[in-house]
């Protein structure tokens, strides 16, 4: 597309660079610089696929979790939800009897339920989703707890360890599962009528509403997909430890909204990408790696954790000028929307 000029000269306009976008893989690129300056162990062959596994799991759940908070919400349930989820697919193949493959879509499907409860409180509830999810995030746990009396579950079988933990030509499964979930998102989220709906409502709920956008239907999608992702997330830590401990999903439930967050996510909605969130996983998995590298104690990691996610942060914030917070709409979206002139925009 080209633009006329006082000369009558066809100019073509200049794709603008997102420097916003771009600073989290500078800071990434430096941040392994500085790691491997460090410790030249670092930026070896092995440990670098370390910490691609390491940086696994915060990845998957925190793809689910960029959905949730580009619509404007929260989802505090998720590391509950892939205990939950682990505990009771690693039950079904251990004490059941249930097969390896089975066993893994018992569990998905599980996460898409407890996702679905979630949107279905704070949609046909009106809960804040802080609320909604804090509350289920007690319940989930509890579920996982309650399941074998807080005892972990052993002998995993083998078939579903080797699923998700075990090499294709040297490429760890889980990396891989973990680009295949990114793409699948990705396309999702930029090239499908459904992912505008979900920026879309994230933007203005009530713009969205008046253009035809099902606001409900969107909301409880998009917990779902965080729900599904969060149970993956879980089946993916019982592989790797090859038993199901009913809080192993406990420490990935704030390291993954920190994923999202570091990666570009904005909490007020509207904002949020994929691949963002794959490079803040990573920033998070090669700071634990590298804290281990050079025999930091491990406690340290929560406080360079937090000190990473407020300075990301801050910087997202300064670059736009530290917008005030959106007011809530408490237009009733529940009633089907204006047939007048507006075009609908349907998932």
């Amino acid at each position: 597309m080209t633009s006329g000029t006082p000369d009558g000269v066809a100019v073509r306009p200049r794709r603008q660079i997102n420097f916003q976008a771009l600073g989290i893989y500078i800071a990434a690129i430096v941040l392994f610089i500085v790691l491997g300056l460090l410790n030249p162990n670092f930026l070896t062959a092995g440990n670098l696929r370390d910490v691609a596994v390491s940086a696994s799991v915060n990845a998957i759940i925190g793809i689910g979790l960029t959905f949730v908070i580009i619509t404007g919400g929260i989802d505090l349930s998720v590391g509950a939800i892939a205990s939950f989820v682990g505990i009771v697919s690693a039950t079904l193949m251990v004490n059941g009897g249930v097969p390896p493959t089975l066993g893994l879509l018992a569990g998905i499907v599980l996460g898409l339920l407890c996702g679905a409860v979630n949107g279905l409180l704070i949609t046909k509830l009106r809960l804040p989703p802080f609320i909604a999810t804090l509350g289920t995030m007690s319940v989930f746990q509890g579920c996982a707890y309650v399941a074998t009396n807080g005892k972990p579950v052993y002998d995993v079988p083998k078939e579903f360890v080797l699923l998700l933990n075990s090499y294709v030509i040297g490429i760890p499964v889980v990396v891989i599962v973990v680009a295949i979930v990114a793409i699948g998102a990705g396309l999702l989220l930029r090239k499908t009528v459904f992912g505008q709906n979900v920026i879309a409502v994230g933007g203005s709920e009530e713009t969205a509403w008046l253009s035809g956008v099902r606001v409900h239907r969107v909301k409880i999608a998009v917990y779902c997909i965080a729900g599904g992702l969060s149970a993956l997330g879980g089946l993916v830590i019982v592989a790797r430890i090859n038993a199901a401990q009913p809080d192993a999903g406990a420490p990935y439930q704030l390291t993954a909204i920190a994923a999202a967050v570091i990666g570009g996510a904005n909490l007020m909605g509207g904002e949020g990408r994929i691949a963002g969130t794959l490079v803040g996983a990573v920033i998070l998995g090669a700071l634990t790696n590298g804290l281990v590298l050079l025999n930091v104690p491990s406690f340290y990691e929560q406080i360079v954790t937090g000190l990473v996610v407020l300075i990301a942060v801050s910087l997202d914030q300064g670059s736009k000028g530290w917008p005030m917070l959106k007011r809530s709409n408490k237009k009733d979206l529940t009633a089907a929307p204006p047939t007048a002139s507006t075009p609908a925009v349907r998932a």
